[in-house]
Parts: C-alpha cells; sequence; structure tokens
C-alpha cells in the first residue's frame, strides 16, 4: 500500500496531517490533526485501523506514494529526520535478557551518544533509569523484569539521545491495570517535563484522562480529535 502525509510541529505547537492510499485499499485517508510540543496524544481504534501505520508513516518506516511529509516546515522527503529528533518504542522491548537494567541503557549511549566518557555515561544511565523509576534496580536482569519495568525499560533507552519527539505503539499492552496507570502518567511527564510531543497508540481506553488528547481513528480515518472530557459529549 501506499500513503501521503503532511506533518508539521513548530516550536510549541504544530500540526500533522495524513492521507495514505494504494490504488484500489486506502490504509489511511484524510487523516489531520495536531500535536503540539508538551503534549501527550492516545491514538485508538479498533484493529486494522491504521494506527500503527500512522506511527510509521510519521517515523519514516513507510515512505509516502503521495503527498508530503513535513516537520518544522522541512520536507522530509528531502531531508530526512535526525535519528536525535525521533524516538519509537515498540510494543515490545528490545534489551537483551541477559544484560542488568544499567548495562542495557550504557549500551545505548555507547551506540547512540558519542564522545561520552565513562563517568559521563554513568551519569546519564542514573540520570534516565531515575526518569523511568527504574533506578533501584539497575543490577537486576533484563529477563527478570515484570512487564512494566520492562516497558519503562524500553522507554529509557529511546530517551537517551533525548528526542523530542517520541512514538509508542501498544506500550501498556498486557499491563495490569495499574502498571498501565503508571505507565501513561510515566508517559504524561514525560511529555510536559521534557517539552516533548508524544503519541501513544493504544487499545485500551483507561486513564485516557491523563492525555491532552485523543485521537480515533476508524477505517483509516480520524473521525475524532480532542481533550478526552469531550469525548461523552
Amino acid at each position: 500500500g501506499g500513503h501521503q502525509a503532511n506533518r508539521r510541529l513548530g516550536r510549541g505547537h504544530g500540526s500533522l496531517s495524513a492521507a495514505r492510499g494504494a490504488g484500489a485499499a486506502w490504509l489511511l485517508g484524510e487523516v489531520s490533526g495536531q500535536f503540539p510540543t508538551n503534549h501527550l496524544c492516545a491514538v485508538v481504534g479498533p484493529s486494522g485501523c491504521g494506527k500503527s501505520t500512522l506511527l510509521k508513516l510519521i517515523a519514516g518506516i513507510r515512505q509516502p506514494d503521495e503527498g508530503t511529509v513535513h516537520w518544522e516546515d522541512r520536507d522530509l522527503e528531502e531531508e530526512d529526520l535526525g535519528p536525535h529528533e525521533i524516538g519509537y518504542v515498540p510494543q515490545f522491548g528490545i534489551a537483551f535478557d541477559l544484560l542488568t537494567v544499567g548495562e542495557s541503557i550504557e549500551t545505548a549511549l555507547r551506540l547512540r551518544v558519542g564522545g561520552l566518557s565513562e563517568a559521563e555515561r554513568q551519569t546519564r544511565t542514573l540520570h534516565f533509569l531515575s526518569e523511568v523509576g527504574l533506578p533501584e534496580i539497575a543490577e537486576r536482569r533484563v529477563g527478570i523484569l515484570s512487564g512494566g519495568q520492562k516497558r519503562r525499560l524500553a522507554l529509557a533507552l529511546e530517551m537517551v539521545h533525548e528526542p523530542p519527539f517520541l512514538l509508542c505503539d501498544e506500550v501498556t499492552s498486557g499491563l495490569d491495570p495499574k502498571s498501565e496507570s503508571e505507565i501513561v502518567q510515566l508517559l504524561h511527564n514525560l511529555a510536559t517535563r521534557e517539552r516533548r510531543t508524544i503519541i501513544s497508540v493504544t487499545h485500551s481506553l483507561r486513564h485516557l484522562e491523563l492525555h491532552d488528547t485523543v485521537t480515533v481513528l476508524y477505517e483509516g480515518r480520524l473521525v475524532y480529535q480532542a481533550a478526552p472530557m469531550s469525548l461523552g459529549e
């Protein structure tokens, strides 16, 4: 399938619009929404409605056959997003089970942030573990972490290069209600504290009130976008 998109995020406020088509089969079409800085947006809708496709479109994993993609007035067909500008958190983390939590962060720093001394890596490792609430288990192996702890680690791994834009694909899937609430609250804190835009695809309708806006997709079209309190109106 093909797709087209326009995306723009200003320093304090931005917008994203996307349309996606592939001959007789449209995956996303006539999608338009706004995603400001300092903002956590939930993207919800039934399976197959285009939620993950929208993230892949924004991230540049899928290239448009029609239309354009823009970020802060840049045409991303001409200039890709830099690796420091965007983070992508999948449903299932990619940390190695045999590494400890701290080693996982240190490895990510070595791979994605160059020029750091050993002391700087240790300082940053502690900082990012503290950001996601994991400093007490830095020596614990990834393989024995709980589901919620693994999702926190996955977020930390994508934050080591401090991207202004973070895409999350089902990061609360399969978690118990308490862990899910904690992860959503963490996402909100990461958006507001660090002036970050976070778009979070989710099947869950719990905790929508913790999001700044909710975007609803249905059969590849955006049918609602507003504050969660307006959903029942």
